[in-house]
């Protein structure tokens, strides 16, 4: 019997980031979903079992921060990993870890610390 592929969400407004992501992601097995806009979040976990989210701070429909709430409400122990291209911001990292963020990277981090970062969040 094959075990199921871990399956990522991967939420950011930068359609050549997402590509990206997506790619980093299936060459290691993963299997993704990809989404340009925040509202789009919940729908998408009512209908998937996702393994984690990858989820951008700066989003065209608002906040990923009040994503990150949202997701917490209903979804706990879900991995979810802010990704921006902020840069390392004390005031947002505070704020993110306080709503239950298992991580944080700034875009532009090298591939194997991301990998590092998720396979973190996966195991807390």
């Amino acid at each position: 019997m094959a075990s199921r592929k871990l399956k990522m969400l991967i939420v950011d407004d930068e359609m050549e980031m997402l590509k990206l992501m997506k790619e980093i992601f299936e060459l290691r097995g993963w299997d993704t979903i990809v989404t340009p806009v925040g509202a789009s979040v919940p729908v998408i976990l009512e209908k998937e079992a996702v393994d984690a989210v990858l989820l951008d701070i700066k989003l065209p429909d608002g906040s990923g921060l009040d994503i990150l709430k949202e997701i917490r409400k209903k979804y706990q122990k879900l991995p979810v990993i802010i990704f921006t291209a902020l840069g390392y911001q004390e005031s947002v990292v505070n704020e993110a870890m306080r709503y239950g963020a298992s991580g944080y990277v700034s875009k532009g981090i090298a591939i194997q610390e991301l990998i590092e970062v998720v396979n973190n969040a996966l195991l807390k």
